[in-house]
């Protein structure tokens, strides 16, 4: 397994301080399926004060210590190195009430969500695998560590984090771990609102989110509520459109939202959901655009005007929404509204409030004023000049 250099230093340090130490979790897992890596995690046998004085020289952070983390900072990277520990008493069904730190790698493996998150790897000794994770990478499953009632009855995030990888490595989650995850899922009560929307996020914009989608539609139920009133062609419906849509968790989160009543309603729904604001927007604004005309170069103007998101991600929502609409039209008339400047914003229009405070227009009647030049424009009644925009003004007030 390739190894950065600070990687490796803090290998080497403990190892050469008598401690063991191994590269454990996703970094592992992301080789063996020959991902792109992000970061690594450490699990040692040295305890927290032990590996303080190994990196003595090193910038610590201790954040993470009362669990056994401490974070080892090199130069601009970083690498948490956490003591081999076993975990009891879930009474919140999210974290442990007893942390106890033990010197077997094998225990420390144990406490693990899934068999694919607890590998280890070290230079000297390669990959140490307790629990046939290496056999479920190469069956594409994501399988508990032991029993999966136990797993998901200590953290109901498990639940989310299960779908959530299988979507992402396009993996299928095994039998026995499906049957305890739904049979578990109403712990996800204890969990706050906004670790399960991050987890949301992350499936939604998964590659492999359409068959999660359609396997585990009473996770996605529970969490959103609204969805059990679709009947079921608006169900076939919605899963049809995921099927076809970009991976993009705005997109289809618009999606799934689409057959409620009103955009208001959605909002409502993003709100309870603690999505940001951004998001919050991104979404509503494509539900608020979903039914308006696209067929002419006007239609998209208009839609162009309304737009606060990528048009990208307006024309992969459209598409999926609707079959029947051309992607590379939409692609086509946009591409040539940009090349040839069309307007279709206030900031593009060669008339301003000060003009119209020229022609004596005050208040409310220059925002009235001017937002009819702009319309006037997008349907190509007047030519975006100032001159033929005054002149219509003059008559549009006179």
């Amino acid at each position: 397994m390739p190894l950065p250099p600070y990687v490796k230093t803090v290998l080497r340090r403990l190892n050469e301080a008598g401690y063991e130490a191994y590269v454990v979790g996703g970094a592992v897992r992301s080789w063996l399926l020959n991902r792109p890596i992000h970061d690594y995690d450490i699990t040692t046998n040295a305890l927290p004060e032990q590996i303080r004085e190994v990196f003595s020289d090193r910038k610590i952070v201790d954040i993470g210590i009362r669990h056994g983390t401490v974070t080892i900072v090199d130069h601009k990277n970083t690498v948490e190195v956490t003591t081999y520990r076993t975990e009891s008493g879930y009474t919140d069904h999210r974290h442990p009430d007893h942390v106890e730190y033990t010197g077997s790698v094998k225990e420390d493996c144990a406490r693990r969500d899934f068999t694919v998150n607890a590998l280890c790897y070290n230079p000297k000794e390669g990959v140490l695998d307790f629990f046939e994770g290496r056999k479920d990478l190469e069956n594409r499953l994501i399988r508990a560590v032991n029993d999966p009632l136990e797993r998901f009855d200590e953290d109901a995030l498990r639940i989310l984090r299960a779908l959530r990888f299988a979507a992402q490595l396009e993996f299928a989650v095994e039998e026995k771990t499906k049957a305890a995850l739904l049979d578990k899922a109403e712990g996800l009560g204890y969990v706050s609102q906004e670790r399960i929307t991050g987890e949301l996020i992350k499936t939604f914009e998964a590659p492999g989110f359409p068959p999660i989608l359609k396997e585990f539609p009473e996770i996605f139920e529970l969490l959103i509520p609204e969805l059990r009133e679709y009947d079921e062609a608006y169900r076939r419906r919605i899963e049809d459109m995921i099927d076809h849509s970009p991976d993009n968790a705005v997109v289809r989160m618009a999606l799934l939202l689409s057959g409620l009543d009103d955009v208001s309603r959605s909002d409502e729904i993003l709100r309870r959901l603690k999505y940001s604001n951004a998001d919050r927007y991104a979404v509503t604004n494509l539900l608020a655009c979903a039914k308006m005309p696209a067929e002419t170069r006007i239609d998209m103007r208009r839609i162009l005007n309304k737009l606060t998101v990528p048009e990208e991600q307006f024309i992969g929502f459209r598409c999926a929404l609707d079959p029947s609409v051309d992607q590379e039209r939409l692609s086509s008339l946009c591409a040539a509204i940009r090349k040839d400047g069309d307007c279709y914003s206030l900031k593009q229009l060669e008339v301003t409030g000060k003009d119209l405070k020229e022609l004596g227009l005050k208040g409310s009647r220059i925002s009235m004023s001017i937002n009819a030049c702009l319309n006037a424009v997008i349907e190509e009644q007047v030519p975006n000049t100032r001159e033929d925009l005054m002149n219509y003004l003059r008559k549009l007030t006179g």
